[in-house]
């Protein structure tokens, strides 16, 4: 059997919310059965919470509706609620509540100032992180520059903005929202230069089925073949 740890990194997130009664799919019970088999490994007290199998049949049933009540359906985020019972120190297990809000993270956990620092440093153009500057770029530069602190429509525009570049941290995705693409990609090539290599791909498939040579030693050897000559091996690479 894989270690839990490296179960929980091949599921897939929890399905959205059901209207009662809640079915519990494989995948969903996968999930959370790893889960609590990481929060049993984590707090050696967990008994004081889950006394016997009943109790934590009934608990896994009670998060998963919790869960999805709150929004908690991506694994990312209790990825994130794991890692911070890690760093807890303490020997009893946490309630449903205090998990939910461990796997909500804050700009703080990224190294991101707090939304009203952050919203103080677009108005300066003074910005103590990246995700700042990005969200402030996105909010408008110029607006910013004639905005008072208590501008209250561009500070929803920017903390909106701001919002969703701390759940590009979360997933582990580029702050800027770009794709990352490898050097000579396709997403990165014109229109034309797919349809060129297209009409090459199509003219090299012909030559090959026509039997064409396709380059000056190929067309030497099939003269040679069919002249019945055959080459020394001291000609090899002779022009």
């Amino acid at each position: 059997m894989k270690p839990v740890n490296e179960l929980m990194k091949t599921m897939g997130n929890l399905p959205a919310v059901e209207v009662a009664p809640l079915r519990i799919d494989t995948g969903t019970a996968d999930v959370v059965n790893a889960l609590f088999k990481e929060l049993q490994a984590i707090f050696p007290a967990w008994r004081q919470a889950w006394p016997d199998d009943e109790a934590l049949k009934a608990a896994k049933r009670s998060w998963i509706k919790a869960f999805m009540a709150q929004g908690i359906t991506q694994i990312e985020q209790i990825r994130f609620g794991i890692e911070k019972c890690r760093k807890l120190q303490k020997p009893f297990a946490p309630s449903v509540g205090e998990f939910i809000a461990m796997c909500q993270p804050t700009p703080d956990d990224f190294g991101m100032p707090a939304g009203p620092d952050a919203w103080l440093e677009a108005l300066l153009g003074t910005y103590s992180h990246e995700a700042v500057r990005l969200a402030a770029r996105e909010t408008g530069l110029f607006d910013l520059r004639a905005a008072r602190q208590e501008d209250k429509g561009l500070r929803d525009r920017f903390e909106r903005n701001y919002e969703i570049i701390l759940r590009r941290a979360i997933a582990g995705q580029p702050l800027d929202g770009k794709v990352l693409t490898g050097i000579g990609h396709d997403s990165q090539k014109t229109e034309l230069d797919l349809a060129n290599e297209q009409a090459e791909r199509q003219a090299q498939a012909r030559i090959v089925q026509q039997g064409i040579p396709a380059n000056g030693a190929a067309a030497r050897a099939q003269l040679l073949a069919r002249m019945k000559i055959k080459r020394q091996p001291n000609e090899e690479g002779r022009p």
